[in-house]
């Protein structure tokens, strides 16, 4: 139970974790904020964590879960504040498009479907929410995933694409239709993110949670993310500021080049640590007042600026989307990419 309530945190906080809802916001030219955004933002915080009950004490949860045929399975959904029960392989579907470029090749998309599916099943191992009580998931990026409604949305998604990539996503699902990742016999926290860093971080550094098929691995192809590298600079009073604002008492007195230090990171690059004036900070909270792409950051300063130099994009652990179009590129099939990125876990048929 202790560990299905820290896994039930990840969870929750996967906004912060995956680019949720990159390929609907970006072509809706809006932010993505928050968990991902394709990233992301960041940071869970204990207050946020899962109110649910395990659905081994929930007889409903558990008649829901029960294996009648992939096709029979249905799933409600929040979507725009509405509960709405649908397919399980529509909602798939529709999460899929939303979360990954249905530019990518078909075994990423296959992959993107498996991890959608398996975190819908996950969540709903963890019985109700507090925030969508009526439903097992929402389409808000910053809580669960980003949905959206292919029939409905897939011109404004797309425009001329549109038949053609719909039908692609749509293939995505129905090819691994009831098909979902598990460990020990159980759905996993399946998250994912945009791009790694070369290698992708493990669970405990980011969130603190020691689980063991989130670790690090290595991972090719990253650098393909347009938001691979990026930059933010603020000027020294503006930081100045934006610190004093979080940490009355922290002393940004002298130049900037002197205010960080402590500096402690992953193996993976990804920053743990660090001292801001004197005041130890997490690189998850760094990155989140900041609005970084990612905890794998350099610093350099000047007298009257600090620039923070990103490099991957999204809290790095699980999948990386960018990683699975690489391995799918060179020949992987989706089992092969999820395997890769889920550490000692198996591709499994729902209640099988």
């Amino acid at each position: 139970m202790k560990r299905l309530f820290l896994l039930g945190i990840i969870v929750i906080l996967l906004v912060y974790i995956a680019p949720i809802g990159f390929q609907y916001y970006q072509n809706r030219g809006q932010t993505q904020e928050n968990i991902h955004t394709v990233q992301n933002v960041e940071i869970p915080a204990d207050s946020q964590a899962s109110t649910g009950q395990n659905a081994e004490n929930t007889e409903d949860a558990a008649k829901q879960t029960e294996k009648t045929g992939a096709e029979e399975y249905t799933l409600t959904v929040s979507v725009n504040g509405t509960v709405q029960e649908m397919p399980l392989e529509d909602y798939v579907a529709g999460a899929v498009a939303a979360e990954m470029p249905a530019s990518f090749p078909a075994e990423a998309l296959k992959a993107q479907a498996v991890a959608a599916r398996t975190f819908a099943q996950y969540k709903q191992s963890l019985g109700t929410d507090s925030t969508h009580p009526d439903a097992i998931v929402c389409d808000d990026p910053a809580h669960c995933a980003a949905y959206v409604d292919l029939d409905a949305d897939a011109a404004d998604l797309w425009g001329s694409k549109a038949k053609e990539w719909s039908k692609k996503v749509k293939a995505a699902a129905a090819d691994t239709a009831g098909k979902i990742v598990t460990y020990n016999g159980q759905p996993i926290a399946a998250v994912f993110h945009a791009a790694a860093a070369k290698e992708t971080e493990a669970a405990v550094n980011v969130w603190g949670s020691d689980i063991p098929y989130l670790v690090a691995v290595d991972s090719t192809g990253d650098e393909e993310c347009p938001k691979y590298d990026a930059s933010v600079t603020r000027g020294a009073e503006e930081f100045r500021q934006i610190m004093l604002a979080k940490y009355p008492d922290i002393n940004l007195t002298g130049l900037p080049k002197t205010w960080f230090t402590d500096i402690q990171s992953t193996e993976a690059g990804g920053v743990t640590s660090c001292k801001v004036g004197g005041q130890e900070m997490k690189g998850t909270e760094v990155r989140e007042l900041l609005g970084l792409n990612s905890t794998h950051f350099t610093i350099t300063t000047t007298d009257t600026s600090i620039t923070f130099h990103t490099e991957g994009y999204g809290h790095g652990v699980g999948m990386s989307q960018y990683g699975a179009k690489g391995m799918a590129e060179d020949g992987s099939g989706y089992e092969d990419i999820l395997l890769h990125y889920y550490t000692g876990t198996a591709v499994s048929d729902i209640g099988g």
